[in-house]
């Protein structure tokens, strides 16, 4: 045993992304089909390879290994070319789904997992799709112990062995919730949910085992990066673009905002979206005169 004085800890350094994602984790990013979920994990690898803030998070950088079921070499490369993002050599790892690989994490992707860490020193390991992977027996998605067993204690494993963090990339099911087993949740470091609002506003969502909980704001620029809505960005806030909607449909309302934050599900406490519409009132009467 030693005295905390002793403990050489930099904890910044322990972190992948501050606020967001640690190292030696397990963390998931989910979404519904169509939503922009591999957009998402792409564009973490960027700010991640290149050292650059990811949505306004400082990030200490690192190679990335992205491991793909869906996508090909040359869904990748159009993808960069629509983003714009560009990686230095051995930064970006790419694997696919071929016949030389049939990225099964008790065969050839303990290969690559192991160069990639050793040789590259790499620490994040970003898997798309979770579900696409081979995990050496049939699994069961929706069964807690065949999840456990074949799954995460393999992932906790090779995290542990090279001080990796794995972001696997997932889906939702029709309730909103992650697919599978409620052990897919219980094991994660941390969930990163992104909801698609509608008209081109989304909302990540992220439930976290040492950080606390945030839901950020976000939009899809033309080149389907996303970028977080500023307070003085001129767009209205997704909050007050629900009620908008709502108010417009329903042309005479009484409410309280708790009252509103509950039936249009806002994703914000009744005290802030009450200073939110008290400080945007000349912006909703002139939409509504529009």
């Amino acid at each position: 045993m030693i005295p905390i004085e002793q403990l050489k800890i930099d904890i910044k350094k322990d972190n992948i992304i501050d606020g967001i994602m640690k190292s030696n984790g397990l963390y998931c990013l989910v979404a519904e089909p169509k939503v922009g979920k591999s957009f998402l994990a792409l564009q973490l690898a960027n700010s991640l390879t290149n050292n650059k803030e990811f949505l306004g998070f400082k990030v200490n950088p690192t190679p990335i290994l992205y491991i793909s079921t869906e996508l090909s070499s040359l869904q990748l490369k159009e993808r960069l070319n629509i983003t714009g993002y560009e990686f230095s050599p051995n930064s970006f790892f790419f694997l696919e789904k071929d016949e030389e690989h049939k990225l099964c994490l008790r065969d050839d992707l303990l290969l690559d997992i192991r160069e990639f860490a050793t040789k590259y020193n790499g620490k994040l390991v970003i898997i798309d799709i979770m579900c696409g992977i081979d995990y050496g027996h049939d699994l069961d998605i929706n069964n807690y112990n065949d999840v456990m067993k074949n799954m995460f204690d393999k992932y906790r494993e090779l995290s542990k062995k090279y001080n990796l963090t794995f972001l696997l990339v997932h889906h939702l099911n029709k309730e909103g919730k992650t697919l599978g087993s409620i052990g897919i949740d219980g094991n994660m470091n941390g969930i990163l949910t992104l909801i698609n609002n509608k008209d081109n506003t989304y909302t990540l969502k992220i439930v976290n085992r040492d950080f606390e909980e945030q839901n950020i704001n976000l939009i899809k620029n033309d080149k389907l990066i996303f970028e977080v809505v500023s307070e003085d960005n001129n767009e209205l806030d997704f909050n007050l673009s629900l009620f908008m909607r709502y108010v417009i449909k329903k042309k005479e309302i009484i409410f309280t905002p708790a009252e509103m934050v509950a039936g249009l599900n806002l994703l914000i406490t009744p005290s802030r979206f009450g200073r939110l519409l008290n400080s945007n009132i000349k912006r909703l009467e002139q939409n509504l005169e529009n």
